[in-house]
């Protein structure tokens, strides 16, 4: 009599089922780890670009650039506008208008007008307020968001 030889090659459908819940569950993971890395880099890229500007808009004000003026920023929930003069003005055609990203808002602007200016020549903030030199920058789909703090000298002193 010839014994039959059974042998058991491959996976049954419940190995393959755990192998699956299980890689999925680490891809989820990895997927949700991402998307959390990619919004604070999104956050972190405006506040370098916020930065450059507020720096640029400064030193246009100490050097006398143009006319000689003062510069500066006014910001909007969804964008931010370098201007030139003691005030922003939106009909200003030398304006330069900065969008945010699509999630991104600024939060809680406590400077007054929603505007930083600079002293010509000084560089400072004209009209300096203390506790009213702050701006937060928020992502809309998440808990991420950082608090951008000036001081009268226009310098950035804090971003928490």
């Amino acid at each position: 009599m010839k014994m039959l030889n059974f042998s058991k090659r491959g996976f049954t459908l419940i190995e393959l089922v755990i192998v699956l819940g299980i890689s999925l569950t680490i891809l989820g993971f990895i997927t949700i780890n991402l998307v959390n890395f990619q919004q604070k880099v999104s956050i972190n890229s405006i506040i370098d670009t916020l930065t450059s500007d507020i720096k640029s808009q400064q030193t246009k004000a100490m050097v006398g650039a143009g006319s000689g003026n003062s510069y500066g920023i006014y910001f909007q929930e969804d964008r931010y506008v370098l201007f030139s003069g003691q005030s922003y003005s939106s009909t200003n055609s030398s304006n330069f208008t900065s969008m945010l990203d699509a999630n991104s808002v600024f939060t809680n602007i406590t400077f007054p007008g929603n505007a930083v200016v600079f002293s010509k020549q000084s560089g400072e903030i004209s009209g300096f307020v203390n506790g009213s030199n702050a701006i937060t920058i928020k992502e809309n789909n998440g808990s991420n968001q950082k608090t951008v703090i000036l001081n009268k000298y226009g310098v950035i002193v804090s971003v928490n």
